[in-house]
């Protein structure tokens, strides 16, 4: 999965849910993904997302999203 696939993918879990939230930033690393949303609030919520299987991966990303709401 390369950065703009992931993005998308990221953007897709945000509209799906109907989050406040709005991608910043989404960098590869080492063991996987550094993201930061900005939120409604309009503070910034970084988190990072293990690589792997692009379902586990949209799965852990609503888990961090929705833990910040």
């Amino acid at each position: 999965m390369n950065t703009t696939e992931m993005e998308t993918l990221v953007r897709s879990v945000i509209t799906h849910l109907g989050l406040p939230f709005a991608v910043l930033s989404v960098v590869a690393s080492p063991a996987g993904w550094n993201i930061r949303v900005r939120a409604g609030t309009g503070g910034v919520v970084s988190f990072a997302i293990a690589g792997g299987r692009p379902l586990s991966m949209r799965v852990a990303i609503q888990q961090q999203l929705e833990a910040q709401r």
